[in-house]
């Protein structure tokens, strides 16, 4: 059933992403996915408790993250710039999820999905926002430095990118998500975070 409910969960959140959670039918992710419908109503129950499956796979996934990020023993700005990477990282491979919850978050219509999303954000912008305020106790970081602000506009940064990279750049077309460009987007953050929390 693993492999099954894998595949069924990825091909969910394409098709979510693609449709819209009311547009994309359960009998239309299992014709996809090439299972029964009955077996996603087994294992899932609803195309609701289908979209949290989804949402806890990829808690776990940061959660593993962060263990790895935590393991590198690194600290500071190194940490911070480490973290910056992999939770981008992250989110790339999940792009498709970080649409769905940017559309349920500006509808408002399922609260607990909603409240899922809201644990990851959390997450994620609580890694940062210690690291800096640790970092300000120990004396490596401008005291002044307003940790939840930096956090917030990090990670924003990051995800806007990962939901509409075609949107971000107000130029000439180009290709979307290339890799020159995301290391430009992270060398930027390198940037910021040098900048802002350097002791003044």
């Amino acid at each position: 059933m693993k492999n099954n409910r894998e595949h069924v969960l990825k091909v969910a959140t394409k098709l979510i992403s693609e449709r819209g959670f009311d547009g994309a039918s359960t009998r239309e992710i299992a014709q996809t996915a090439k299972v029964s419908q009955g077996m996603i109503n087994y294992y899932f129950g609803s195309k609701e408790a289908l979209l949290k499956e989804i949402i806890a796979d990829y808690q776990e996934q940061i959660i593993s993250t962060k263990k790895n990020i935590v393991s590198s023993n690194l600290e500071g700005l190194d940490f911070l710039n480490l973290a910056s990477r992999k939770f981008f990282e992250l989110g790339l491979k999940n792009r498709d999820l970080a649409r769905i919850l940017m559309v349920e978050e500006m509808l408002g219509f399922r609260k607990e999905v909603i409240s899922q999303s809201d644990e990851v954000g959390v997450t994620i912008s609580n890694i940062f926002r210690n690291t800096i305020e640790n970092g300000k106790k120990q004396g490596i970081f401008d005291i002044n430095a307003d940790s939840e602000l930096i956090a917030s506009f990090l990670i924003n940064l990051l995800n806007d990118y990962i939901i509409r990279e075609e949107r971000v750049f107000f130029t000439e077309k180009r290709e979307t998500y290339l890799a020159d460009t995301q290391e430009r987007l992270l060398n930027f953050c390198t940037d910021y975070l040098k900048t802002m929390l350097q002791p003044k």
